[in-house]
Order: C-alpha cells, then sequence, then structure tokens
C-alpha cells in the first residue's frame, strides 16, 4: 500500500486543481456486478481512502489498496514517460507493482493509470495485472481519448456512489500514447473479453474481464 502526492504545480501545468465530479457508466455496471456476488475481493489502484473502503465494505466485500500512480512517481519523478525509459526506474517500478499471490482479486478499479505507461513495461504490468486476477474478475480502467493532448491530468479517484466518482487532481504529465480501442483490445488481448462505454468527456471507459 503506497501513498503518494504530485510532484507536478497544477497550476504551471495547466490542470485545474478543483476536485472534479463525474458519471461513470463503467463503474455503475462494476458495481452491478459486485451486487450481484457475494464475498469478493477487490483491488482499488488508487491508494487507500476511506471513501472507498466504505463503499466497498458496505457492499459486503473486501479492499485491498496500492497506489499505482505514488509508485510511478517514487519510480519515475516528474514525467513518467520519461523517467521509465531508464531500465533501473522500469525495474523498481516493476518490483513494487501488483506484488501479490496469483489470482487474488475477483474485480479491480484501475482508474486510469495504464495510461502512464509505455512498452515493454505496460505489456508487463498488464500481464501482472491479469495474472493476480481470478478467471472471470472484472477489471475498470479509463484511458484519456484527447487525441490532440500532449500532456494529461493524473488523479486519484473517490468513490462517491455506485454511479459517481470524484476525481483529485494530483498534476499532468507527458502524454506516453493515444489508446484507441483496437489499442486497448491489443493490450488485453489475453482476456476473456472488453466492453466500452461511452462518455461525454475525454476519458474512455472499458471493463475486462479475466
Amino acid at each position: 500500500m503506497r501513498f503518494g502526492s504530485s510532484k507536478a504545480d497544477p497550476a504551471k501545468a495547466g490542470v485545474s486543481s478543483a476536485p472534479l465530479t463525474r458519471h461513470s457508466s463503467g463503474f455503475e455496471q462494476f458495481c452491478s456486478a459486485l451486487r450481484n456476488s457475494e464475498s469478493q475481493s477487490i483491488l482499488d489502484m488508487s491508494g487507500a481512502s476511506q471513501a472507498n473502503i466504505s463503499f466497498i465494505t458496505g457492499l459486503g466485500h473486501r479492499i485491498s489498496s496500492d497506489d499505482i500512480t505514488g509508485t510511478m512517481e517514487e519510480c519515475f519523478g516528474r514525467d513518467f514517460v520519461e523517467g521509465q525509459q531508464a531500465a533501473a526506474n522500469a525495474q523498481r517500478f516493476i518490483d513494487q507493482t501488483l506484488t501479490f499471490a496469483d489470482h487474488s482479486f475477483d474485480g479491480a478499479l484501475v482508474w486510469d493509470s495504464l495510461q502512464y505507461l509505455v512498452s515493454p513495461l505496460l505489456d508487463q504490468i498488464v500481464a501482472q495485472l491479469l495474472r493476480v486476477m481470478r478467471p472471470g474478475g472484472l477489471i475498470l480502467a479509463f484511458f484519456n481519448a484527447d487525441e490532440k493532448a500532449t500532456r494529461i491530468p493524473v488523479y486519484n479517484y473517490r468513490i462517491q456512489d455506485q454511479k459517481t466518482l470524484l476525481q483529485i487532481p494530483r498534476g499532468s504529465t507527458q502524454r506516453a500514447q493515444h489508446f484507441p480501442n483496437r489499442s486497448i483490445e491489443k493490450l488485453f488481448q489475453q482476456a476473456a473479453s472488453l466492453k466500452f462505454f461511452l462518455t461525454r468527456d475525454s476519458l474512455r471507459e472499458v471493463i475486462v474481464r479475466r
């Protein structure tokens, strides 16, 4: 379990420092699956928060937290893309990320953390993510869909209710790559299925079934 604070200045990066509230159809469906299941083990990759813990345990499930974005800040510095090019930084990140036993989780709230990585590190982390998921488990992930953006915001995600999330800005970083649907499908080609959700903002939502 790791905690991190952004080293970037949101104002200088052109990113609002005010929390944003957004409706998430992907999270709503993720919650529907939880309501129809008993005693699930969920991984929250946005770091530990009382809001998320209370919501998941309130549904009768267990939750573990891993602040993957905080680990990126520790290992890569201010700009994730540049920092992960160094082999030592990438290996340090791998050693500290998703260090769980095989098939530990029934669900994973990955949020937007994967979009900050580039291959081959991205592929290694996705492989690790699939490894810790149980067959049939669900993964919720977001990807920035603004093709013109050269820098993208970094957020913590806090659950408000089964349809609503609070995005708490923690700076911005250089864009790693663009993720159209085809690229996401290729990234999760070892998974059983993917479902994409239309959104009104710049985030592309997807649920991956292990």
